[in-house]
């Protein structure tokens, strides 16, 4: 897959999992209860579950920047030079840039599409 259609997917799952954060953990959601909601953590970790098995294989599913490029500046300063930045393709920046565009659309799609 190409850097933009590694974005794309990195902002895509970032999209989908936002949405079901801030879908599941909205206070006037109670479908999984009023009070407790021990439901959720399950119900969020379901969704990164599929989204692990959907996408991992395509961009080894980061959807968080922290994930992907502190160890690339620690690979860095260990002297694995051009493979840790930018590292293959010059494509590290799609999984800083995606998850980017993605937690704002998943997001605002959740409290305007289901609160709004």
């Amino acid at each position: 897959v190409d850097m933009f259609g590694a974005m794309a997917v990195e902002a895509w799952g970032t999209a989908v999992l936002s949405f079901v954060i801030f879908g599941i953990t909205n206070k006037r959601n109670e479908v999984l209860g009023k009070n407790e909601r021990v439901g959720v953590p399950f119900m969020i970790g379901a969704t990164v579950s599929v989204l692990l098995a959907l996408y991992a294989p395509v961009t080894q599913a980061g959807w968080n920047p922290a994930r992907d490029f502190g160890p690339r500046i620690v690979a860095a300063m260990a002297g694995w030079g051009t493979v840790a930045i930018p590292g293959p393709n010059n494509g590290f920046w799609a999984y800083i840039v995606g998850p980017y565009i993605g937690a704002p659309i998943g997001a605002f799609l959740a409290e305007v599409g289901l609160w709004g």
